[in-house]
């Protein structure tokens, strides 16, 4: 299995993902091999094998004779800078280096060929891929181990980027992978109708595979909050994709209403800088809190009255799960996956923050209305679990080896 991140390195709902997924396949007797990028320190969760691909400092870029690495990511110089990127016109706006960093496909060719070389004489069943990132090595492996490849898509560059100007090197790659893998799995209908309508890939060729959660992590109790103020939480990361922007106009449209109210930002991302700056600009900076990212999210969903995910483009909303864990409401937009499966909870377009605002004032003002949606949902929590996206991902093993 390759993906990009695991616990305690991880970035998002990616690496609770993986975590909680591998864990489940190995309780059914899956022997997982993990292949992630190198984080210096060792990681051994204790119920798979984690094999960290060399550190990039220090491997050798050797080419891979016969592999045809997508052309963008072979033709980078070991040594490259942001203008030298520039100038060979691939990226004109500059998007690939605002979203990943200058280097991110440099690290992306460095995985490929570290991982492909250390997995060679590994012997496996099913080669398992989670997002682009890790599709270039899962083809290269697909192809000398002639194995069969399922990948796993949990968000699209179009998702990533608000379905604003994605980068095409990303697509073409995301493309391929799709395209190469015997088996896709995706998170919502949602996003399987993406991967049909935008990579044109055959509706037979995919299986829906929703999220899971483990309940009992979650079951906290709620904390104190010391001032007697209501507490509103945004969790995720800072960029277009989840929203924090349409969060901020709810949120001054909701103080006009509830002055007594407070907002937590939970996450960190290029967005954060002009997002403390609007908050400025509108007159509430004193009524939000910017926490930055955060490990430990769980203290922010106990001591929470409301959770709001106002996502542009989300692919499922793991965050909407573990809210409703714990015992927190949840307000979500009506263009993410997780809305498909969940009814108490209240849905709004993202970009409706009058109505978003309308919502989080009417739960905020009726504790009978909070509980029952708290009540409701932890109830209908129980068609979520990993033990199900488990079960559900073995039988396509079973049926492409």
């Amino acid at each position: 299995m390759l993906g990009w991140e695991f616990p305690p390195f991880k970035s998002g709902g990616l690496g609770t993902y993986l975590y909680g997924f591998t864990k489940a396949l190995s309780k059914k007797g899956v022997n997982i091999t993990f292949v992630m990028p190198s984080s210096g320190v060792k990681i051994n969760p204790g119920f798979i094998e984690v094999i960290q691909a060399e550190d990039y400092s220090h491997l050798d870029l050797v080419e891979i004779p016969g592999f045809d690495l997508h052309p963008y990511i072979a033709s980078l110089p070991l040594d490259f800078s942001v203008q030298e990127i520039k100038e060979q016109g691939n990226d004109p706006d500059n998007k690939s280096i605002n979203a990943y960093g200058m280097d991110f496909f440099f690290k992306v060719k460095k995985y490929t060929n570290a991982t492909v070389k250390k997995m060679l004489g590994k012997d496996c069943d099913v080669i398992h891929c989670h997002d682009w990132m890790t599709f270039p090595a899962g083809i290269a492996l697909k192809e000398r181990k002639n194995k069969p490849l399922i990948v796993t898509i949990h968000s699209t560059e179009f998702d990533r980027t608000g379905n604003l100007n994605p980068n095409q090197t990303i697509c073409e790659i995301e493309r391929k992978g799709l395209i190469e893998a015997d088996k896709v799995i995706t998170i919502s209908n949602y996003m399987k109708n993406q991967l049909i309508s935008r990579y044109q890939i055959p509706e037979h060729k995919i299986q829906v595979v929703y999220n899971g959660i483990d309940k009992a992590e979650y079951i906290t109790g709620k904390s104190f909050f010391p001032l007697n103020q209501k507490i509103v939480l945004f969790l995720g990361r800072l960029t277009i994709q989840k929203g924090p922007d349409w969060f901020l106009e709810a949120a001054y449209q909701t103080l006009q209403l509830r002055p007594d109210t407070r907002f937590i930002v939970v996450g960190d991302g290029d967005m954060l800088p002009a997002l403390i700056d609007k908050s400025i600009q509108m007159g509430i900076s004193d009524k939000i809190h910017f926490s930055g990212f955060q490990d430990n999210v769980k203290q922010f969903y106990s001591v929470a009255d409301l959770f709001v995910m106002p996502s542009v483009s989300e692919p499922f909303g793991l965050t909407a799960l573990e809210a409703m864990a714990s015992n927190t409401p949840v307000i979500i937009s009506k263009q993410s996956g997780v809305s498909e499966v969940i009814s108490h909870c209240f849905k709004v377009d993202f970009w409706d923050s009058m109505e978003m605002a309308n919502k989080m004032v009417g739960i905020l003002n009726s504790i009978p209305l909070s509980n029952e949606m708290k009540k409701n949902a932890f109830t209908e929590l129980q068609g979520f679990s990993w033990n199900k996206v488990a079960d559900q991902c073995m039988q396509i093993y079973n049926e492409v080896s």
